[in-house]
């Protein structure tokens, strides 16, 4: 008499698994043929759907980089006056994608030898300034544009919008008072 999966002759139950290589090939070792193409097939097509994704990705990583630099410098400069109670200047070239400070007014010849020895941040290749616009000046697409710092590290509310060579727009948005600088992945405009 039989007892479904089991054998009358055997107090263990033989379980079949129908997808198993051991139950439809016997106890074999290595891989099949048809295994290895199906396993290559599969890294083919998710390395084809990632792949561009990954591309895209490394210049948007430059954009943001880029950003992240500019960010961080303006905030050393905004730290910078007011720990030390002294105005400062940030010269962005948007000619040159550069963009540096310095002390504003300098008092003694030091002074004059830390300007000229100022830190300066060059955006990447592939980022350039698009556009800069502050609550003092119109905005600006060339030249030399000069942002004020006053001894607290207050300015003036500016955007810069820094862009790729695939158009892709980073906004980053200085507030006069707070510490905080925001960036956004559109093009914002001044309010």
């Amino acid at each position: 008499m039989r007892w479904g999966l089991f054998n009358r002759h055997h107090a263990k139950p033989q379980v079949f698994f129908f997808f198993s290589r051991a139950y439809l090939w016997g106890n074999q070792q290595g891989f099949t043929l048809l295994e290895l193409i199906i396993v290559c097939l599969l890294i083919t097509v998710s390395l084809a759907f990632s792949v561009p994704n990954f591309r895209q990705s490394l210049v948007v990583d430059q954009l943001a980089a880029s950003s992240r630099k500019v960010i961080a410098l303006i905030k050393e400069v905004r730290t910078k006056a007011s720990q030390e109670q002294q105005a400062y200047l940030i010269l962005v070239d948007l000619d040159q994608e550069k963009i540096s400070f310095q002390a504003d007014l300098p008092a003694s010849k030091q002074d004059k030898d830390r300007m000229a020895s100022r830190p300066t941040i060059k955006l990447s290749p592939s980022v350039r300034f698009q556009d800069i616009q502050s609550g003092s000046t119109e905005r600006k697409i060339s030249g030399e544009v000069t942002l004020w710092v006053n001894k607290h590290g207050y300015m003036d509310q500016t955007i810069f919008h820094l862009s790729d060579d695939q158009d892709h727009v980073m906004s980053i948005v200085l507030s006069p008072f707070l510490p905080t600088i925001k960036a956004h992945d559109s093009y914002i405009g001044l309010e």
